[in-house]
């Protein structure tokens, strides 16, 4: 199986978590600036189909072409990359996406050029690299992140940092218990639909300043 094929499956897989992705949805809905919002790396359009059910005018920027195909099938405006876009954006989300670029620098530098004066860029990106594990390796990950690296990334791209907060405390505890017990992880459907159901949000109350299996980052134009 090739990189695309390994990527439309793990698009395929997480759009089963309901939970999880309603979860971390309002998450960042919650910390959305302006109406006009990009998509970069939107795959099926998942969150841009949520983000129209709350009346918000979103474009995609993808380039999977079976994720494009389902981008037209739900009438969502796409573009193959931020060159293209016409306008400025009060918001760029990009989830899930910058660990599976090489250089995730200048890609966060370009994205700022497509930022109103006034905007935002919201990440959601893999932390923690005590929990590297070969579902990292299966979905192409270049790395995992970490609140320094963070640091590092927003300096580079002339950005400041807003928020930080670390999401799904469980999903980090079960990777972590999968790499000291003999415990395979994949992306099957059966694993994703059990481990949503079962997602104790919660805990990432008490979690959130301290570790997650995902980073949330609001980065703002300094």
């Amino acid at each position: 199986m090739d990189k695309s094929e390994l990527d439309v499956a793990a698009l395929e897989t997480v759009s089963f978590a309901k939970n999880y992705n309603n979860y971390v949805f309002n998450l960042i809905l919650a910390r959305i600036n302006g109406e006009r919002i990009a998509d970069f790396g939107a795959g099926y359009g998942n969150f841009c189909l949520f983000l129209k059910s709350k009346k918000k005018d979103v474009v995609a920027v993808e380039v999977n072409e079976k994720a494009i195909q389902k981008l037209e099938e739900s009438h969502i405006p796409n573009y193959k990359n931020l060159e293209e876009l016409k306008v400025k954006y009060h918001t760029i989300v990009s989830l899930n996406v910058l660990e599976h670029i090489d250089d995730d620098l200048k890609v966060l530098t370009e994205m700022s050029k497509y930022l109103d004066t006034d905007g935002k860029i919201i990440l959601y990106l893999p932390s923690s690299q005590i929990i590297w594990s070969e579902l990292d390796e299966l979905v192409n990950h270049k790395r995992r992140y970490s609140r320094k690296l963070i640091k590092k990334l927003a300096v580079g791209a002339n950005l400041e940092i807003n928020q930080i907060i670390s999401v799904d405390f469980v999903g980090w505890a079960v990777i972590l218990l999968s790499k000291l017990l003999p415990i395979k992880m994949d992306f099957s459907k059966n694993k994703i639909v059990f481990y949503d159901k079962f997602i104790f949000k919660y805990l990432d109350l008490i979690f959130k300043n301290v570790i997650g299996k995902n980073l949330l980052i609001v980065l703002s134009k300094k």
